[in-house]
């Protein structure tokens, strides 16, 4: 019985890792159009298409899932899951960077590192030692689920420029006692979740 406790448990951890759009809206700034997703963590993600590309998002639907990814790029990929014809380059707005949590621990002998949420989390690949290494306490972070439903933690805080993709984000798998928690809220600097869209 504790074994089917304990799967239940991973089964609803690894859901809080699920991102679906909850909103797409779109506005004109300096003659371009804008795009803003909202997931349903709250977060609002921003894509600026060029003139040839405005209408690859026509199909994307409240309720589709998605992934955040790294990139070797600028910005950040955003694939739908549902609908995988085409990824967008989006950024994240500036309101919804106190959503995530912040690096509170780093173990640099044993690959461990524990997020202000209370999650705990190990390194899978010897080689993102050295990725940790670059990594501070409050830095934040985004925690994503994998393509091959791997974890992977993104470093909201190194820029593509200064370090490049290998930097900013390590394949990782949570601790057992991690899986079993409920991650703790952070508190967010603005109460209206809509003054994240004017960002």
């Amino acid at each position: 019985m504790k074994y089917l406790a304990f799967f239940l448990c991973v089964l609803s951890s690894l859901s809080a890792f699920d991102r679906e759009i909850e909103s797409i809206t779109y506005r004109s700034q300096a003659g371009a159009t804008i795009s803003l997703i909202q997931l349903n963590d709250g977060s609002v993600w921003k894509w600026s298409p060029d003139l040839y590309s405005e209408n690859l998002l026509r199909r994307w639907e409240v309720g589709d899932r998605v992934l955040i990814q790294a990139i070797n790029h600028p910005g950040f990929g955003l694939k739908n899951l549902d609908k995988p014809h085409y990824t967008p380059i989006v950024s994240l707005s500036f309101n919804s960077y106190p959503l995530y949590p912040t690096v509170k621990k780093c173990d640099n002998s044993y690959g461990v590192l524990e997020l202000s949420d209370g999650t705990k989390w190990e390194i899978l690949y010897d080689f993102n030692i050295r990725t940790l290494h670059h990594w501070t306490t409050g830095d934040r972070i985004i925690a994503v689920k994998g393509i091959q439903d791997n974890f992977e933690l993104i470093n909201l805080d190194i820029p593509h420029e200064n370090r490049g993709q290998i930097e900013r984000f390590m394949e990782v798998t949570p601790t057992p006692s991690s899986l079993c928690q409920e991650p703790v809220k952070e508190e967010i600097l603005s109460a209206n979740p809509q003054s994240a869209i004017i960002h």
